[in-house]
Formats: structure tokens, sequence, C-alpha cells
């Protein structure tokens, strides 16, 4: 398990450094961690949170003015956004 543990962080280390946008501001996409939405998302940091603990780990509501972004195990699993009028 260690292993495919250091395999896996590796890859998504080579393929975030060969990403020229990873460093750039960009919307939140599934996936993203949430380190990277605070520091270098277009969405930053929240209006207000919701932390949910459970038995196998951490969820998170993260609200926004222009939607709700969905954390878990400290990855972002889903999006929504606010219909705008």
């Amino acid at each position: 398990m260690k292993k495919i543990l250091i395999i896996l962080y590796f890859l998504s280390f080579c393929s975030c450094s060969l990403n020229p946008s990873f460093h750039s501001n960009r919307d939140p996409a599934i996936g993203d961690s949430s380190e990277f939405i605070l520091n270098h998302s277009t969405w930053g940091k929240p209006k207000d949170k919701k932390i949910i603990v459970r038995s196998n780990g951490t969820d998170e509501e993260w609200i926004y003015e222009r939607g709700i972004l969905y954390i878990k195990g400290g990855l972002l699993t889903s999006i929504q956004e606010f219909k705008m009028e």
C-alpha cells in the first residue's frame, strides 16, 4: 500500500509540474486539493464553511456567493454553481 501511495504522489507531482496552468489562477476542478483552491483558484477563500466529521473522514462544504464546493479528504469532489440571473 505504501508503494502505491508513493507512486500516486509522484505521478500527481509530475503531471502538475508539466502543466503550465497549474500555478496560474483558474476555476476549481474536480480533484483539486483544498490548498490549491485556497491559494491558486479564482474562487479563493470561502465566505463560510460547513464541516461534517464522520467515522471515515471529514467532509466539507465551502460556501461562496457563486456556489458551493464539496470537499472530501482534502480533495474537491463536487461543484454546485448557483444560477446567476
